[in-house]
């Protein structure tokens, strides 16, 4: 190759990586944020750090986790005494930024003109999706980097059985789903080149064996061959599968990139890089069909579909490409072609990350899946929400773990936080972290994505769990209040247990099982918690002075 040459490929290589690298850090800073869950696997990675194992209360071994590589990670930064939520940042940081990076790898070596390989660069870079879960606290990142690394060591000319082994191994550990998506790369490669597919197949033994091996570990440690998790959240019914139809449709009415990648599929099964398009458009309809099975997810920016990004770069540069444009190299007599204008699509990627859409708000509202009660919320929105949330829920765990005694406990929906911070024994209403819980609870129609698995606060105390928590919930009140008598005290308190019998009617049993009890919140605010009490009478006469009508037919009247 002459020098020009090779200068030439550097240069392309330099803006390529640029193109990909660039924008998705900035669109990552832009959207960083935490979302609760990711603190279940914070308490989990720092309880194994410190020798209990991996368990979220001492002692109690249920795997409430479904990403056993990313706590076995941060119990490792836990180890060096690095703060998590640093840790978890960067991990995933970092876990994007090469994804990234092995997309523009693959880019480079297909067939393809220089328009194409930058519109597929653009693809990651500029992916609101992956830029949201490129921070976020969980493991998204690293199970995109395991899916993507290890489909791309299948297609080099010379594949590593060490890096295959080392993809494979985080792909089953990363996500418990991990094998089936191992299922799903074994069966594009059996489907691809027959003459090479025996070899490259061998390379997903590493995988098989790891998931082996987990399994045992899985079983020995929790007694269960599935995570809690599962238990928690799994059912198929009518309304999972429709709720999972409307997370698709609204994923192609704000994401804007699976849209285009279906626009250009028929362009891209026709170019000299139609065998990776294939595949790749394979992988992406299982990620969808996975979301549908599973009925979507409550959090921002597509979860769940957010490891197909990589995929629908291909997809997308193998459809921009043409036989000569401006970008690609001069025909035969020197001439080069005109501008293909195709390669700019992937900026509509990032609109979303800027409150942007195509749509109108009434459309997107139409195709809402996550059924809170706020009504629908941009993802832009749903992330706000996240980044106004979890500061307040570690600020009230913080405010429990100063005044709890030991022994003390709560009720919570939302364990993670609140839960990392204070440390504090959790009855955990969705049964995540709680085997005896999920075997209890009941799935209910209309519940939002991801939590339609629960059970009243009231049950605790019932059999056959019988815990007798110290508290059922905690609210943060942004003045001081030093009786639960207090005017602001008790407009607080009477607006959170009518939301409690809004979302649980027969928790009407709290208004004889609970009083206020407030303690100091940060330096000018108050923290109102509903105490257990056994004095059913004080309990009654409290409620009743707000207006509940304790002893009627229905008790939750008023909180309509």
């Amino acid at each position: 190759m002459s020098n020009a040459n090779t200068g030439s490929a550097k240069s392309e290589a330099a803006r390529l990586y640029m193109a990909a690298l660039v924008p998705l850090a900035l669109l990552s800073w832009h959207l960083r944020f935490f979302v609760d869950d990711a603190f279940i696997a914070f308490r989990y990675a720092e309880n194994w750090a410190a020798g209990l194992g991996p368990v979220y209360h001492a002692g109690d071994f249920v795997e409430g986790f479904s990403d056993l590589a990313w706590v076995f990670l941060l119990s490792l930064a836990a180890r060096l005494g690095a703060p998590l939520d640093t840790a978890a940042h960067i991990l995933s940081a970092v876990c994007a930024l090469a994804t990234a990076a092995l997309v523009v790898d693959l880019l480079r070596a297909l067939p393809i003109s220089r328009a194409a390989r930058l519109g597929g660069a653009l693809t990651v870079g500029l992916s609101a999706d992956l830029a949201a879960w490129a921070t976020g606290g969980l493991e998204t990142a690293l199970f995109t980097l395991a899916l993507f690394g290890l489909w791309r060591e299948l297609q080099r000319e010379r594949s590593s059985l060490f890096r295959a082994a080392l993809f494979g191994v985080l792909l089953v550990s990363a996500r418990v789903e991990g094998v089936l998506w191992l299922g799903g790369i074994a069966s594009t490669i059996a489907l691809s080149d027959r003459t090479r597919a025996r070899a490259r197949l061998r390379l997903l033994a590493p995988g098989l064996i790891a998931f082996a091996l987990l399994e045992l570990w899985r079983y020995a440690t929790y007694g269960e061959w599935l995570p809690n998790t599962v238990h928690a959240k799994a059912g198929l019914d009518g309304e999972t599968l429709s709720r999972g139809a409307y997370y698709i449709a609204s994923w192609l009415s704000v994401s804007i990139l699976p849209l285009v990648a279906a626009a250009l599929c028929l362009r891209a099964l026709r170019s000299p890089a139609a065998e990776h398009a294939r595949a790749a458009a394979a992988l992406t309809l299982g990620g969808v069909a996975f979301a549908i099975l599973t009925g979507g997810d409550w959090m921002p920016f597509f979860r769940f579909l957010a490891p197909t990004v990589p995929f629908l770069a291909i997809i997308i540069a193998a459809g921009i490409h043409g036989k000569r444009d401006r970008f690609g190299e001069s025909d035969s007599s020197g001439k080069r072609g005109k501008t293909n204008p195709l390669w700019a699509l992937p900026v509509l990627g990032c609109l979303s990350a800027f409150g942007l859409h195509i749509l109108p708000r009434s459309a997107r509202e139409a195709l809402d899946f996550r059924g809170f009660a706020v009504g629908y919320e941009t993802e832009l929105e749903r992330l706000a929400a996240a980044q106004r949330n979890i500061p307040t829920f570690r600020a009230i765990g913080r405010a429990l773990r100063d005044h709890a005694a030991e022994g003390d406990s709560i009720v919570l929906g939302a364990i993670g936080a609140i839960g990392y911070e204070s440390g504090l024994i959790i009855h955990d209403r969705n049964g995540l972290v709680d085997a005896q819980v999920a075997a209890t609870t009941t799935r209910i129609a209309g519940r939002s994505a991801g939590h339609e698995r629960r059970i009243p606060r009231h049950r605790f105390c019932e059999p056959p769990l019988n815990r007798r928590p110290t508290w059922f919930g905690a609210r943060a009140m942004n003045t001081i209040a030093t009786s639960r008598d207090d005017p602001a005290a008790r407009q607080v308190a009477r607006g959170m247990l009518r939301n409690v019998l809004a979302h649980d009617p027969s928790d009407a049993a709290l208004l004889e099982a609970c009083l206020p009890e407030l303690i100091p919140f940060g330096s000018s605010g108050s923290l109102l918690l509903l105490r257990r009490t056994a004095d059913a009478h004080a309990a009654r006469a409290y409620w009743g002075s707000l207006g509940f009508p304790t002893g009627s037919s229905d008790p939750a009247a008023s909180a309509r």
